[in-house]
């Protein structure tokens, strides 16, 4: 049964403080538990109803409660929610963890979660396992950032670090979009390198430009005034998946 207790922990992790506190996070709906459960991250408990318990068995050592739909409305963010939740264990990955050895992605104060949480898993499409978040970014475990990666956010490391502390240590080029920049088409991406992109208000920071080896650009054949920093990522990981 969950208990009243229960109830308030988990409310409570719709909230960043909390989050960081508990170091536990809140995943919803039924592709992204399942592809929580498939993981290593460590679940400690599943909230569903009888319909997702009678589809989905009760597997693992993580406890198992099932309520009414109504009950998983309060708990969590969706306004509906007819199948689960669950509440996993965060992971702290730090600069130690990145593999130099392929190409790194780099927000550069991506503020919002959508964009946050759609190009993680753009990137694990394009079979990108590592992703650098500035500290101005949208948290990586904020529920709307895992809630848009389908699943993703259980495949690609997300570190979330100063980005000057990264930059000291880095060896590798590093590329900035930029409007300004050479086309991406004639830059040569054949060795690992760094892709830093800034947010579509305000681009990548001054310090990220100071920085850069040299600033890229995705050609313009049309109209628009900018791209969606999310799509400006899909098209620049297809383009180094072509090298």
């Amino acid at each position: 049964m969950l208990s009243r207790k229960d109830q308030k922990f988990i409310k409570s992790l719709k909230v960043k403080k909390y989050r960081t506190r508990e170091e536990r996070f809140l995943v919803e709906g039924t592709k992204n538990v399942q592809e929580l459960l498939k993981s290593s991250f460590f679940v400690e408990m599943v909230v569903g109803t009888e319909h997702y318990f009678s589809e989905n068995l009760k597997t693992g050592s993580h406890r198992n409660e099932v309520v009414e739909s109504s009950m998983l409305t309060q708990l969590g963010t969706f306004k509906s929610n007819e199948d689960c939740l669950a509440i996993a264990r965060m992971k702290n990955w730090t600069l130690k963890d990145i593999d130099y050895n392929d190409h790194l992605f780099v927000l550069d104060g991506v503020g919002d979660p959508g964009n946050v949480g759609t190009i993680i898993r753009t990137l694990d499409w394009f079979g990108f396992k590592q992703l650098l978040l500035s500290p101005e970014c949208a948290e990586f475990y904020h529920p709307k950032v895992i809630n848009s990666t389908m699943g993703s956010f259980t495949r690609i490391k997300v570190i979330t670090n100063s980005l000057e502390e990264f930059y000291s240590d880095n060896q590798l080029p590093i590329y900035a979009a930029d409007m300004n920049g050479t086309n991406l088409q004639e830059v040569d991406f054949k060795s690992a390198s760094v892709i830093v992109m800034g947010s579509e208000s305000h681009g990548i920071s001054a310090m990220t430009r100071n920085k850069v080896s040299q600033l890229i650009t995705i050609p313009q054949y049309g109209d628009a005034e900018s791209l969606n920093v999310g799509i400006a990522t899909g098209i620049v990981a297809g383009h180094l998946r072509m090298f």
